[in-house]
């Protein structure tokens, strides 16, 4: 029987293929690395990118093309920052049609938020998707958390989880690992490090939450077994 391997949801950097599957965010535009048959793709217009009203619907245009790609799994990172300076409006506008894409072609959708909870959950509640949305780098605070997990939202998990201090703790330990995924956006080393830190905040084995991540990648990912 072969190991289960470990999941990097959501990463930057194109990582040389170890034991673990990744979904390696690229940019409307980008090539796509060599495909190895573990390395997989997720494709968005991210708010920090916001342009022009033109520009951001040519970039679109290229977010639907790129899902032709049998390796790209994801729709995003999309999402909303109420910390950069693009115009708020505009963003809103791009990621609603970032979701209504990711309905339309049937691909979850990783989402980026920062300061704007409440308006991913009103447009959650607006839409009523049938794909799963995954908040990616989750840092929210613990009542933002039950609301999100009340509506069916998934959670990424990567760094903050080192810092005692942080909001991300009390959410993941809050969180059924049915809802949980890991990540190395921002984050120097491998993803095992941080199940690692997961499996120590849950107080169970890292192969139990190896296998717990696996089955929901596969939930939400049910044409995956066939493309590797």
């Amino acid at each position: 029987m072969n190991p289960i391997p470990y999941i990097d949801i959501h990463t930057h950097p194109f990582h040389k293929e170890t034991d673990t599957i990744m979904v390696q965010n690229i940019y409307p535009g980008e090539g796509f690395a060599a495909f190895s048959g573990r390395n997989f793709y997720s494709v968005g217009l991210h708010p920090w990118h916001i342009s022009t009203p033109a520009e951001n619907n040519s970039s679109l245009q290229m977010v639907e093309e790129a899902l032709e790609f049998d390796h790209v799994i994801f729709v995003g990172e999309a999402g909303l920052d109420k910390v950069c300076n693009n115009d708020f409006k505009e963003q809103q506008r791009v990621f609603e049609a970032q979701a209504y894409i990711a309905e339309e072609y049937q691909f979850p959708l990783i989402i980026h938020c920062v300061k704007a909870f409440n308006e991913v959950l009103e447009l959650y509640k607006k839409m009523q998707p049938a794909m799963p949305w995954v908040m990616h780098g989750y840092n929210g605070s613990l009542e933002m958390t039950r609301q999100l997990a009340k509506n069916h939202f998934l959670f990424s998990f990567g760094m903050n989880l080192f810092k005692t201090n942080s909001k991300s703790v009390e959410s993941f330990r809050y969180l059924p690992l049915e809802k949980i995924f890991f990540e190395t956006d921002e984050y120097d080393g491998e993803v095992d490090k941080i199940y690692e830190q997961g499996a120590s905040l849950k107080g169970i084995s890292i192969e139990l939450l190896k296998k717990e991540c696996w089955d929901s990648f596969n939930r939400i990912e049910k044409s995956l077994l066939s493309r590797f």
